[in-house]
């Protein structure tokens, strides 16, 4: 098997109509337009469509993405792997994991520290080395239970003439938040479409948020708002959204709102779910919670290289790292010295400090901020070893993680 970038589309569009019904790829048409899609998504610098060919027979295939993303506030490169398909009469030949295996060495060899995916099957990647990312928080609530705010700003109607503001007001919220991605022109079509609509905060003349939403007939004159986007650079604007929300009470009956947030229900007068169940005793259901992006590492050194600035707490400690990584059968030690938090790399290991042994999955929800180290280890996912005060001092500088939030979707 040879694996090579594609130049042909078509093969790859009626694969993955076989292999995701959910598409619904299902007529000629159908597949010409998605045809042209890929066709046009090639043309950007940073997106590329990898097959996996037999004697020029494509079996498999998967789209190799690139992202500049915010992490920990310094601009690291990284890869992503989207839509990764194997046709269905070449399945469980351990294609897939070829693939992914190809695209981590891809992406190591072209100097990127970091590849993201989103998952059909989290415990398969998970064996790959992926580590579980930020999770995702979905309410549904009647806009009576958001709170209104009688001197908020107004907001504004936003279109495709607006996509440039709204691109600068994306950037601005992503130079400041961790796990952040930068978004690609066609990131923002969904601004023209027919079904979704766009609202916008302006102050002093600059636009401070925006949100992207559609609206579905329930029944009668009740509707549904779901949102798809939102961002918020200031807390004027976030008061005007939810403003926003709470006006249309008269005709909407369900809002469904994703956020990273983990304190989001504190903000609502009723948290409550529209489900309107107990879940446990006399707990009542305020949200859905789902797993998504998940990060490897794939170059440890050049990733601490990059974020070498950034302190993880006040402690000053020595950690060894040992890391096993099964996909590619190997077992390295990574030795830093954290003075006041920041990393410091040592060639040898340390012969003082602590020893943490773990998986690279593991190692990379940890330094991506997604779990702290006590999780870790009460899980039994690592294992620490050297004097008490110093593995408590490990534990206290990844106690607090700053967790990473993503809304691009590939």
């Amino acid at each position: 098997m040879k694996f090579k970038e594609m130049k042909e589309f078509q093969p790859f569009t009626e694969m993955l109509s076989r292999c995701y019904p959910m598409m619904e790829i299902t007529k000629e048409e159908d597949i010409k337009e998605a045809t042209k899609h890929r066709e046009r998504m090639d043309q950007y610098e940073t997106v590329s469509h990898i097959g996996c060919y037999d004697e020029e027979k494509l079996k498999a295939g998967y789209i190799h993405y690139m992202f500049p993303m915010n992490v920990y506030g310094q601009t690291l490169p990284s890869t992503g792997v989207g839509t990764l398909a194997v046709d269905l009469p070449y399945k469980k030949q351990g294609i897939a994991k070829k693939m992914i295996t190809y695209a981590i060495e891809k992406s190591k060899n072209e100097g990127f520290p970091l590849i993201q995916l989103y998952p059909f099957r989290p415990d398969f990647y998970r064996k790959m080395g992926f580590g579980f990312g930020p999770q995702l928080n979905v309410f549904r609530f009647s806009p009576h239970q958001v709170p209104s705010y009688s001197e908020a700003e107004a907001v504004v109607p936003l279109g495709e003439s607006d996509t440039e503001e709204i691109k600068r007001c994306y950037h601005n919220w992503a130079e400041d938040t961790h796990g952040a991605c930068d978004k690609q022109d066609y990131e923002f079509r969904h601004i023209g479409f027919t079904h979704t609509h766009t609202v916008g905060c302006r102050i002093n003349g600059q636009l401070q948020g925006y949100v992207v939403y559609e609206m579905k007939h329930q029944h009668d004159f009740t509707h549904e708002l779901k949102i798809l986007d939102w961002f918020a650079n200031t807390n004027a604007a976030f008061q005007a959204f939810l403003n926003f929300l709470h006006q249309q009470k008269d005709q909407v009956s369900t809002i469904i709102f994703p956020t990273f947030d983990d304190d989001f229900a504190f903000l609502l007068n009723d948290p409550r779910h529209d489900a309107n169940r107990l879940i446990h005793r006399i707990y009542h259901q305020t949200h859905e919670r789902g797993t998504g992006l998940m990060y490897r590492i794939i170059d440890v050194p050049l990733f601490m290289e990059y974020i070498r600035d950034y302190s993880f707490g006040s402690q000053t400690v020595a950690i060894n790292f040992e890391v096993t990584d099964s996909l590619m059968d190997k077992q390295e030690t990574y030795a830093y010295q954290f003075k006041h938090g920041r990393p410091e790399r040592h060639e040898e290991p340390l012969s003082h400090g602590v020893t943490v042994s773990l998986a690279i999955d593991d190692l990379s929800s940890l330094l991506m901020g997604c779990i702290s180290l006590q999780k870790l280890l009460a899980y039994n996912k690592a294992e620490a070893s050297g004097s008490e005060d110093e593995i408590k001092k490990a534990i206290n500088l990844f106690k607090e993680p700053n967790k990473p939030v993503s809304w691009t979707f590939f």
